[in-house]
């Protein structure tokens, strides 16, 4: 594979990164989900109206993973009043990491893992966290793998399907 660059999504790439969240999201969840709540949910969280939103919030990151200048892979880091449950100040959170799926396997999660944590030292924060579905094992192992902790749960609704997501954390060493 050639070279992965991650750069940050840039304003006139916004409907690029809609169709990205929306279309991953839907390969990673929709066969465990009714199509019905996965229709009603990515109605509404991947809008372009939603993604711009959150796009222009001051606290929260965008990120592409990009392979030959195209984005095949994106982050979204919170800080400060942006993360949607701690908002704590020492605090930032991965909202999301989602590859697209023919780039899956090849390190590419791993990598904008690794450039969230950077992310996160080069902003003096003392911890970063996340949330991931409780039936999301892959996930769960993987950032189990990467030193992170379960500490909580919170209840996410995906339509009108009441589910769990883990929240985890792993504290950073300055």
């Amino acid at each position: 594979m050639s070279t992965i660059q991650i750069t940050p999504c840039l304003q006139e790439e916004v409907p690029i990164l809609r169709q990205m969240a929306e279309s991953t999201f839907i390969k990673a969840f929709g066969s465990q989900n009714t199509p019905e709540n996965m229709a009603e949910y990515t109605a509404k969280a991947f809008s372009l109206t939603q993604i711009q939103q959150e796009f222009d919030e001051a606290d929260s990151h965008f990120f592409f993973a990009r392979a030959e200048g195209q984005a095949i892979a994106y982050l979204k880091l919170n800080f400060h009043q942006a993360q949607t449950d701690l908002k704590e100040a020492q605090g930032m959170e991965i909202e999301r990491i989602y590859v697209v799926s023919t780039y899956q396997g090849q390190g590419i999660g791993a990598r904008l893992f690794d450039f969230a944590w950077a992310m996160a030292l080069q902003t003096k924060m003392t911890y970063a966290w996340l949330g991931v579905w409780d039936q999301n094992l892959r996930a769960i192992q993987f950032y189990e793998r990467q030193g992170f902790k379960a500490f909580d749960t919170h209840v996410f609704y995906l339509g009108n399907d009441r589910q769990s997501d883990v929240l985890m954390r792993k504290d950073l060493e300055q």
